[in-house]
């Protein structure tokens, strides 16, 4: 009987220290789950958030405004149309664009024309990238136009590019 007993209480004593086994490694993932949802809060409020980021983006991209109280009037450079096909995969869709270039003076119309086959490539690109979704709405041609300054700008150099017009627009 004193056998019993013994492996009784050893058998109590083996799932006491066991059960604080499963008692302490509990309490350390619930510290680890805490400590990692505290972590993930910091980094996502702590953050810009995309807004803000925009905000900042447009604040850089912002177009110098002259002083003089008469709007700048530069010399156009009419491009030939782009036909594309537009990256849909699920459909066949054509774009048909004319674009005319507005530049600040004489000199950097010379400069477009030198420039004129690596400008017509870069929008090429552009143009063939989009999606029939991208270029139907009106703020998906808006973006599309802003993309085109930044591109010929890179190309010709900040400043001497005013505007970009479309002066044909075609999906099919």
């Amino acid at each position: 009987m004193a056998k019993k007993e013994k492996t009784e209480d050893k058998a109590q004593e083996k799932g006491k220290k066991g059960g604080s086994k499963l008692l302490l490694i509990i309490i350390i993932l619930l510290v680890l789950i805490i400590a990692g949802g505290a972590a993930g809060f910091f980094l996502l409020y702590s953050a810009p958030s995309d807004e803000e980021v925009a905000k900042e983006i447009q604040k850089d991209e912002a177009p110098v405004v002259a002083t003089n109280s008469e709007p700048q009037i530069g010399v156009t450079v009419e491009l030939k149309p782009f036909i594309v096909n537009l990256a849909d995969p699920k459909a066949s869709h054509f774009l048909k664009a004319t674009i005319t270039l507005e530049v600040k003076d004489d000199k950097a119309k010379d400069l477009t024309d030198k420039m004129l086959p690596k400008i017509r490539n870069d929008i090429l690109l552009l143009l063939s990238s989009q999606t029939l979704e991208d270029v139907i709405s009106i703020e998906g041609k808006v973006r599309l136009r802003d993309e085109i300054m930044a591109r010929v700008s890179r190309i010709i150099g900040q400043g001497r590019l005013l505007n970009v017009y479309f002066s044909q627009f075609v999906v099919q």
